[in-house]
């Protein structure tokens, strides 16, 4: 017998970089005329588990419909912004009573293909980042963006619970957005050990690019602190490839500037190399110091869990390996001005002695 749910929704949301930074009390003075507004609430028992230094500000735009090759879908938009830069979209779609798992699954499949949901919200992210201008700090327009999918279920019908729903229902599947391919046991087991439970009632399984979560009471911390981790992943996937870019550049300023001493451009280049690198410094820290886990709650668990899987900490070392080459390149750059500087110098110091001597010189004459 197909699993029915009774009550749910899925969350998909498109997160962007709008900035190095937002200001967020002028962000809500621009945001005061957008209805729906509310600012982000951390529970108190989540307190001793996770600490969130500067919580967002959310805010509800106009719904939009999705016309899916599964159907006509309405779904809910909601804004949020963060201090260090980024712009959350998140389309809650309500799923109606009775859905089957295999409707859920085929919707899944249709909110992977994105395309109509990545237009809305390039748009929108484009509109909200104009009404947010006097808010940010060095604008940025890259184009990529994060999509992740959460399936937020409370309630089913026929009895199954949390519990009882992974041999009910084809769980890998959804996750993978995958209707057609029966999946292999070892690829069904690699998504199934993502699973965990705080109580017989709730359930979250994290995938890479959607996640399952069963809280009966509706309630959003779950899907909140999954969001986080995928607006930290953005951040280092935009400041890896920015690193990419500002290492060719420098390294080609490099190559062109050999030979050109009288051009005074690798001090140039060094303060460039060195502001660069204060500039990474100061955007790892604030993102690492936007949330803190500090104990072993369920929250905390699926949290760390997320990191993990969306592998936060391969693309932090790839920043902190291409911050350190940075570090390196600057500090080259600098031995390069000094010895410059010192031979100019030296050079100086000849002639004043030259001038000297020939003065001596002319006046014996």
């Amino acid at each position: 017998m197909s699993v029915r749910i009774k009550r749910g929704s899925v969350l998909v949301y498109r997160i962007f970089d709008v900035a190095e930074e937002i200001d967020i009390p002028k962000a809500e003075a621009s945001l005061q005329d957008i209805k729906g507004r509310e600012t982000y609430k951390v529970p108190k028992y989540i307190d001793r588990a996770i600490v969130v230094k500067s919580p967002p500000v959310a805010f509800g735009l106009a719904p939009v419909e999705l016309d899916l090759e599964c159907g006509k879908f309405r779904a809910e938009v909601l804004g949020k912004i963060r201090d260090y830069g980024v712009l959350s979209l998140i389309y809650q779609i309500q799923i109606p009573e009775g859905f089957t798992w295999e409707q859920l699954t085929a919707l899944a499949v249709d909110l992977e293909e994105g395309s109509e949901i990545d237009q809305h919200a390039q748009t929108q992210a484009k509109s909200l980042a104009e009404a947010l201008r006097f808010s940010l700090k060095s604008p940025t327009s890259w184009p990529v963006f994060e999509d992740y999918i959460i399936y937020f279920l409370q309630e089913f019908e026929d009895g199954v619970t949390a519990h009882t729903l992974i041999d009910r229902a084809d769980v890998p599947a959804l996750l993978l957005a995958e209707e057609k391919t029966a999946l292999a046991e070892i690829t069904r087991k690699s998504i199934l050990d993502n699973r965990y439970q705080y109580g017989e009632d709730d359930l979250a399984l994290v995938e890479w690019n959607s996640a399952l979560v069963v809280e009966p009471d509706g309630t959003r911390e779950l899907p909140d602190i999954l969001e986080f981790a995928v607006t930290h992943l953005l951040e280092m996937r935009y400041y890896d490839e920015l690193l990419d870019q500002r290492l060719g550049v420098l390294y080609d300023n490099i190559e062109r500037s050999k030979g050109h001493v009288l051009k005074g451009k690798f001090d140039q280049l060094y303060q460039d190399a060195s502001s660069r690198y204060i500039e990474f410094s100061e955007f790892t820290e604030r993102v690492e110091n936007s949330l803190k886990v500090v104990g072993d709650f369920y929250l905390a668990t699926v949290y760390r869990a997320a990191t993990r899987r969306f592998r936060l900490a391969d693309w932090q070392d790839n920043v902190t390996r291409k911050m350190n080459l940075l570090a390196q390149v600057s500090s080259l750059l600098q031995g390069e001005v000094n010895m410059r500087r010192s031979h100019w110098m030296e050079i100086t110091i000849i002639i004043l002695i030259a001038f000297e001597i020939l003065s001596a010189l002319l006046r014996f004459h």
